[in-house]
């Protein structure tokens, strides 16, 4: 589980910086995650529309996952903290995951 929410945590940064579609992360999200995660792809475009310094800092190279820390917090609820670096920049992930159905979904995702 771990290293599934690890790849979660990668491909939505993927997502914000406009290398991967949002879309792609559909079976892996529930829908007003994936909602708020396009509104931070579409906020994060504008503002490196008219700062190209970050957006050569943030936007080209990959992601690098350092850590994963996470905590079973109910019988359907786990949150995970990652930590990663994209360059020089740290980023942590905070995701929330419940079972949904037969699976485990991301129901939060925080970038920052």
């Amino acid at each position: 589980m771990a290293m599934a929410a690890c790849r979660i945590a990668c491909n939505c940064a993927d997502a914000i910086r406009g290398k991967l579609s949002v879309d792609r992360l559909q079976r892996a999200l529930t829908a007003p995650c994936l909602e708020r995660l396009q509104t931070m792809h579409q906020l994060l475009d504008l503002h490196m529309l008219t700062h190209p310094d970050i957006k050569a800092k943030f936007c080209y190279l990959p992601t690098v996952p350092n850590l994963i820390d996470g905590m079973i917090t109910s019988d359907r609820t786990m949150e995970l903290a990652v930590f990663m670096t994209i360059g020089k920049e740290n980023l942590r992930v905070n995701m929330k995951f419940r079972f949904i159905g037969s699976r485990w979904m991301c129901v939060f995702a925080d970038l920052g």
